[in-house]
């Protein structure tokens, strides 16, 4: 109880104090461009679950361990649509744990790339429950099998928008917020698996980034010593905060609010058809205005 206590207190000091502190007591990766839900939901509880485990003992990967297996219980239970809302508070347990894993890694100074993979793996095994328990619910319930059809094509846009949404975030926390140049090299994470397993979803994502490799190419050519130029972080900045921002409308949390609003509407047969549709023409017009943006940037040496 005096953990808590203390805890609580120490957030309820920090909400008073601005987002200054905050950031540094929540351990952002990127304050300046966080969602609200995270800022004021996700972060918090996920900042108490971090210095709670951070206290006996626990690892960042025990968390992310914890909220892969509530993340895929929750999605399971989308396979009976009495269970939906149930099934919605898991997944939002699951957002909770993935906020916390990332804050005790910073917090001990135990991030890796390995446990950024094992991050993303926790994350596609959900989604992999949850379109397998749509799908055969809809099948049980005499849906047309062309359901898989349409869910096969939904996970392959899942994907896609996960890509993106993690590298833009990713790349601006690196370059507008740390300063730190960035690296084309794909770094080793462990064992080699894991080592194959992050070059492709790093090949993958160079398909998918457009002229912004360009972009990361030509600060890293003008910095001195890893550390990017002070003229250059600042117009990063500039022209890229909105963009990303943006792109925050691709991430976990839209996905999950969808599931919510359809299980409580019992339509979750709509979910793919959610993520084929209005999710991807979000990619297509971020990524029309990220290109635009990026050719911006590339005009001026």
């Amino acid at each position: 109880m005096r953990i808590k206590s203390t805890l609580l207190h120490s957030f309820t000091v920090t909400l008073s104090n601005g987002p200054s502190v905050l950031q540094q007591a929540l351990a952002f990766k990127a304050y300046e461009i966080e969602e609200l839900a995270d800022v004021y939901f996700f972060r918090p509880l996920g900042a108490i679950i971090a210095h709670t485990a951070r206290w006996v003992g626990l690892t960042p990967t025990h968390l992310t361990i914890l909220g892969g297996a509530s993340g895929v219980v929750g999605g399971a239970l989308l396979y009976d649509a009495r269970l939906g809302l149930l099934a919605f508070a898991l997944l939002i347990l699951h957002g909770i744990f993935d906020s916390s894993d990332g804050q005790l890694a910073r917090l001990t100074g135990h991030s890796t790339e390995f446990g950024r993979l094992l991050d993303g793996l926790s994350g596609y095994a959900t989604y992999a429950a949850v379109y397998t328990a749509i799908v055969a619910g809809v099948i049980r319930d005499g849906g047309s099998p062309l359901i898989i059809l349409w869910a096969v094509l939904a996970a392959f846009a899942n994907a896609a928008h996960a890509q993106m949404y993690d590298y833009h975030r990713t790349s601006y926390a690196t370059i507008a917020i740390k300063g730190i140049a960035p690296c084309g090299a794909d770094l080793p994470v462990g064992p080699a698996w894991a080592n194959w397993l992050m070059g492709l979803y790093q090949r993958l994502q160079r398909r998918l980034i457009g002229l912004h490799g360009d972009v990361e190419a030509a600060i890293a050519a003008r910095s001195h010593q890893e550390t990017v130029s002070d003229a250059d972080r600042s117009r990063y900045r500039r022209l890229f905060y909105w963009p990303v921002r943006g792109w925050n409308v691709l991430g976990d949390n839209t996905r999950f609010y969808a599931i919510g609003l359809l299980a409580w509407t019992h339509h979750l047969e709509w979910f793919f058809a959610f993520i084929l549709v209005p999710m991807n023409l979000a990619l297509a017009a971020l990524w029309l205005w990220q290109w635009r943006v990026d050719r911006n940037f590339l005009s001026r040496p």
